[in-house]
C-alpha cells in the first residue's frame, strides 16, 4: 500500500460498478476555482488563471445566475452543482472517473467492505450500452438468470441509452424487498428478455473454499476490503491440509481493490515476484509480491469467462506471464485502468483514472482481455454446478 492514504481501485468494464449501490452523482469539487458558500450557491474565488489548462469559470457563474433570474421553477442549488459537475466528468468519455456524494461514497465504500445491499449484480459499459459484468452467485440477478455481457436496455420503463452509468446503477438499486424490471438483450440473440426481480441485503464473502478429489477449489467473487484476510485464512487451512492442488476460480471476477491483486498473488508467488506494472504521469512503476507465497509450490489452474475484469485479470495475466499455472476457460473481459479514490470534504469522493496497468511481460490488455492456455467454453447453466465442465477440466489437467 502506498503512504497517503489513498485506495485505488480497479473496477470492472467501465468501473465494475455495482447495480445495488446508490446512484452515483458525478461531482467537480476539487477545483480550487469553484466553491460552494454557506447556501449551497455556487460562487467564484477570483484568483488568477496563470495558464492555458486552467478554467475561467465565468461562463458557469453567467449561466447560473441567468437560471437564477429567470427560471420560473424551483431551483436546488447543490443539486444544480452536483449536475453541472457531473456533465463535466461525463465530458471526459471514462466513465470510470466520477464524483461520490457522501451517500453514494458510504454505499461504495460498504460495497468494498462486503456489505451490499440490492439485486447482486455488477454492471459496466459494453459497446457504449451498460451491460452485466456478473451476478453474485446465489443472488437475486443470479437466481433470475441474468448472464455475464448481457445488455441492459430498459430500467422497468426508462430507456438506458442516454443515461450515464451512474444513473443506470441508481435506477436499478432500491431498498429491500422493492421489485425492479430490468429489460436486456442477450449475445447471439435478436429478441429482449424481461426479468422482474426483488432486491435484498447481501451479506458476501469474497473467497469460498470447497474441496474435490485432491484438490481445493478456491472461488474469488471479487477483490474487496476484506480479501486478504479471507484469502490468507483459505491459504493456511489448504496448506494446513496438506493439499497441492488448487484451482483457482476468476469467473465473474470483475475486480475491486489494486492492493487486493497483489495480496492474493502474495500467497501464490515467491516474494519479490512483479504482478502488475502500473502506467501512469510519473512513470512505470513495478508491483511485487510482499510476502513468500503460502501456496507457492502448489499446482495452480486458473478458471476465466468473459466476466474475469480488471483485478482478476492482473492475478491471471500474472500467473500467465511467469507461467505459474494453466489458465482455462474463455478471453477474459479486458480492462486494464487503474482508479484511485480520494476523500474530498463533506464526506465525499472522487474515484478518477490514474494509470494504465500492463502485465509483467508488459501487455496491455484493455479492450483485448487475457488469452486463456486452453480455451473452453462453459455450458450455459454450468457455473458454481456440480456438472460444470471447467472444473472437470481443471481437475483432470494436474
Amino acid at each position: 500500500m502506498k503512504t497517503k492514504q489513498k485506495t485505488k481501485l480497479i473496477l470492472t468494464l467501465s468501473l465494475f460498478v455495482i447495480v445495488f449501490l446508490s446512484g452515483f452523482l458525478g461531482y467537480l469539487f476539487g477545483h480550487r476555482n469553484l466553491v460552494i458558500g454557506e447556501n449551497y450557491i455556487p460562487k467564484l474565488i477570483n484568483v488568477k488563471l496563470n495558464s492555458k489548462s486552467d478554467i475561467d469559470f465565468t461562463l458557469f457563474n453567467d449561466a447560473y445566475e441567468k437560471l437564477k433570474a429567470d427560471y420560473v421553477g424551483q431551483i436546488d442549488p447543490q443539486k444544480f452543482l452536483y449536475g453541472a459537475i457531473s456533465g463535466a466528468y461525463s465530458s471526459l468519455g471514462d466513465p470510470y472517473t466520477v464524483f461520490f456524494n457522501p451517500e453514494s461514497s458510504t454505499s461504495f465504500q460498504n460495497e468494498l467492505a462486503g456489505e451490499l445491499e440490492g439485486i447482486g449484480i455488477r454492471i459496466g459499459i459494453l459497446d457504449q450500452i451498460p451491460a452485466v459484468i456478473s451476478p453474485l452467485p446465489n443472488s437475486p440477478a443470479f437466481k433470475a438468470g441474468l448472464k455475464p455481457r448481457d445488455k441492459i436496455l430498459k430500467v422497468d420503463n426508462t430507456d438506458t441509452s442516454t443515461l450515464t452509468l451512474d444513473e443506470v446503477v441508481n435506477l436499478i438499486r432500491g431498498k429491500e424487498g422493492t421489485e425492479v424490471q430490468i429489460t436486456v438483450l442477450r449475445e447471439g440473440e435478436n429478441e429482449t428478455r424481461i426479468f422482474n426481480i426483488v432486491r435484498k441485503k447481501l451479506n458476501v464473502n469474497t473467497v469460498d473454499v470447497s474441496y474435490q478429489d485432491d484438490a481445493a477449489i478456491i472461488l474469488l467473487s471479487e477483490f474487496g476490503v476484506n480479501t486478504k484476510k479471507e484469502f490468507d485464512k483459505a491459504a493456511n487451512e489448504i496448506a494446513g491440509k496438506g493439499i497441492n492442488k488448487v484451482v483457482l476460480d476468476l469467473r465473474n471476477n470483475p475486480g475491486g481493490l489494486l492492493d487486493g491483486a497483489i495480496d492474493v498473488s502474495s500467497d501464490l508467488f515467491p516474494n519479490g515476484t512483479t504482478v502488475v506494472i502500473e502506467d501512469s504521469k510519473q512513470g512505470k512503476q513495478e508491483l511485487k509480491t510482499s510476502q513468500d507465497g503460502i501456496l507457492k509450490n502448489a499446482k495452480l489452474i486458473v478458471l476465466v469467462n468473459q466476466g474475469s475484469a480488471s483485478a482478476a485479470e492482473i492475478v491471471a495475466g500474472a500467473i500467465k506471464d511467469h507461467q505459474r499455472g494453466k489458465i482455462i476457460g474463455e478471453k477474459t473481459f479486458g480492462k486494464g485502468t487503474v482508479q484511485q479514490l480520494e476523500p474530498l470534504s463533506g464526506g465525499s469522493s472522487v474515484k478518477i483514472t490514474v494509470a494504465k496497468w500492463l502485465t509483467p511481460n508488459g501487455s496491455n490488455i484493455d479492450k483485448n482481455g487475457i488469452e486463456p492456455d486452453i480455451s473452453l467454453k462453459e455450458a450455459e447453466d454450468s457455473l458454481f454446478s456440480k456438472d460444470d465442465p471447467l472444473l472437470k477440466r481443471a481437475l483432470s489437467s494436474f
